[in-house]
């Protein structure tokens, strides 16, 4: 009986380091399309909800700047930061290298760009400590509110245009994608910086 319960234990340990980032303690590619798979299956997805795509502004820079070790800092900081200002109940990734997703559930497009951007007024206040002093971290995000009759997977792409625009719109913004069937006019108006 032990032995059978310790490979239970190892199976489970083995499940959730395939699910997990080994950088960050965050989900990972594969434990996020797994968690949105239980959301969706669960009919959890048929409530309020909103995705955000982010990505860390710079972030080469600081690798090239201050080395790899530096960077892999800044991304545990970054997580760490996540954590601390976003419920427990949230799904927060790190999807590779310096691109993050979050599903906020029972949360509007207008309250997830609110906490976005209380997260960079956070990440401003409280800069990544290096010897040399401190280096500031600063993201782009994308937000989606999820709509009736639109997949998981439709509300992602819209959260990852919405990063792309943020991005070529000047980064260290957050911009929120109109709904589906919004004109492009609404779409040029919409941002939440």
């Amino acid at each position: 009986m032990q032995r059978i319960a310790g490979l239970e234990r190892a199976l489970e340990q083995a499940q959730h380091l395939l699910h997990q980032d080994d950088l960050t303690p965050l989900l990972n590619r594969r434990g996020f399309r797994r968690a949105c798979d239980r959301l969706a299956g669960n009919g959890q997805m048929a409530m309020s909800a909103c995705s955000a795509m982010i990505d860390l502004d710079g972030f080469k820079a600081i690798n090239d700047r201050y080395g790899h070790p530096v960077g892999d800092a800044a991304l545990v900081h970054f997580a760490a930061t996540l954590r601390r200002h976003l419920r427990p109940a949230d799904t927060i990734a790190r999807l590779g290298g310096d691109e993050f997703a979050l599903i906020l559930m029972n949360c509007s497009g207008d309250h997830a760009c609110l906490l976005l951007e209380r997260l960079q007024q956070a990440l401003v206040g409280s800069p990544l400590s290096v010897p040399d002093g401190a280096v500031p971290l600063r993201f782009s995000a994308g937000v989606a509110e999820l709509h009736a009759a639109e997949s998981l997977e439709q509300l992602l792409e819209r959260a990852d245009a919405a990063l792309l625009d943020a991005k070529r719109q000047g980064k260290a913004m957050v911009r929120l994608s109109v709904p589906p069937a919004r004109s492009a006019q609404a779409a040029a108006a919409n941002a939440c910086d």
